[in-house]
């Protein structure tokens, strides 16, 4: 599972422990409804501020959105390999980088497959 299919299963998870449908979580947040589930599924790559918005009508903090949700109950890891909640501002922009790292090698496969289909 790469990150940005992982903070999609993250919305997902803490969607349904707020009991909120992908309905009210994107009223609640000012984004469409079919964009909230498509984030969950990992099928898009939501934008920072598309994040944010999402976080704040989940009532938690955007940086919960990169932790790794246990959906038994457990507890949560970083997508960052950090074993502490607490990260520094210089470890939130790593986390944000391999993020967008990850996107874009997705994006690159995707291309490359597409392209061989082509041919």
């Amino acid at each position: 599972m790469n990150s940005i299919e992982s903070i999609g299963e993250n919305i997902r998870i803490l969607r349904l422990k707020n009991g909120l449908s992908q309905e009210q979580l994107a009223l609640n947040a000012g984004v469409n409804t079919s964009y909230i589930g498509q984030i969950e599924r990992g099928e898009k790559n939501p934008t920072i501020k598309t994040l944010d918005k999402v976080s704040e009508a989940l009532g938690i903090a955007l940086i919960d959105l990169l932790l790794f949700v246990d959906s038994k109950g457990g507890g949560s890891t970083t997508l960052c390999n950090q074993s502490s909640a607490v990260l520094t501002p210089d470890q939130i922009k790593q986390c944000l980088l391999e993020v967008l790292i990850d996107n874009t090698n997705m994006i690159v496969d995707k291309q490359k497959s597409l392209n061989i289909k082509e041919e």
